[in-house]
């Protein structure tokens, strides 16, 4: 009951600006996280093919003729 004392019992509207401004802050940042994705795939997959081949999961996929031995 004291929640409705201290707050009332209307419904709280925000405001057009408020909301428009909550849509474009959402839009940056999945604008955002979509760019770093896209770069880390770009950079790392696409231009490196030894990180490609270090990715596939089944030995069979792989070209064995073009492996690069491990260093240790």
């Amino acid at each position: 009951m004291s929640f409705v004392i201290i707050f009332g019992i209307s419904n709280w509207v925000p405001s057009d600006y408020l909301i428009y401004f909550v849509l474009i802050i959402g839009g940056l940042l999945t604008a955002g996280v979509a760019m770093s994705v896209f770069s880390f795939y770009e950079d790392h997959y696409w231009g490196d093919e030894n990180y490609r081949n270090k990715l596939r999961f089944h030995p069979s996929h792989r070209n064995l003729s073009n492996q690069n031995p491990r260093k240790i």
